[in-house]
């Protein structure tokens, strides 16, 4: 029989070198498609989450002056200041809906189901009447709604751990107001159409690029319940 011959040493340690530069490049593979995996869902979270307030908002402010009954005395019965949760604002007749529209802050009112926005003319509005404010909180960066004057709460940022709201970071105003000619305006009766934009980062730094995603949204809101009401 002839002499059989097993492998040298040499032949194994080139095999394991070999096997374990393998082992390590699958490891490598396999640790990045994780973490772009863990950086592309919290993207999508924010991606989200940024769109549902803006849709929230756009419907919302699209109803502002609403009034079924084209009431011509409808925004007389507006308190003469809409508490201090909302700034104690000093309500317009001319103004309609649309009692505030900032940069950074919009307060609407709308008639929902007919009665006077204040009936008794001693509370703040009614359980059938709405008077809403979105406003961009610099600070915390959030975004805050306030319905009814039941005080600010965050629609997006803060205690959400998937976005952090960068407007001001961005110099983007939330808001912008345009007139019939397509001209931004500051004159709230000439209000035909209102531009939203949301910029949201992710709050945690990419993985990969060990850097925040930065997301930039807008709609624009046509307010016609603004331009018909009388």
């Amino acid at each position: 029989m002839k002499k059989q011959k097993g492998f040298t040493l040499v032949e194994l340690i080139i095999a394991m070198a070999v096997g374990a530069l393998i082992m390590t490049a699958l490891y490598a593979s396999m640790n990045m498609a994780q973490r772009s995996s863990g950086s592309v869902g919290r993207k999508v979270v924010t991606q989200q989450d940024a769109r549902a307030v803006l849709d929230i908002m756009a419907m919302e402010i699209r109803m502002a002056s609403y009034n079924p009954s084209m009431s011509t005395g409808i925004w007389e019965t507006i308190p003469t200041a809409i508490c201090n949760s909302m700034g104690n604002v000093v309500p317009l007749k001319v103004n309609k809906g649309v009692q505030v529209a900032e940069s950074d802050r919009i307060l609407i009112a709308m008639d929902l189901n007919n009665p006077p926005l204040d009936r008794d003319k001693s509370e703040i509005g009614d359980e059938e009447n709405e008077y809403i404010e979105y406003a961009l909180d610099k600070n915390q960066k959030t975004i805050t709604r306030n319905v009814r004057c039941s005080g600010d709460s965050d629609i997006l940022g803060g205690d959400d751990l998937a976005t952090v709201v960068r407007n001001e970071d961005a110099n983007i105003p939330l808001f912008r107001y345009f007139d019939k000619d397509g001209n931004e305006t500051g004159s709230i009766p000439d209000i035909r159409s209102v531009r939203i934009t949301i910029v949201a980062d992710t709050k945690y730094r990419d993985n990969l690029t060990q850097q925040t995603r930065r997301m930039t949204y807008t709609t624009d809101v046509l307010v016609k319940n603004h331009v018909l009401c009388p």
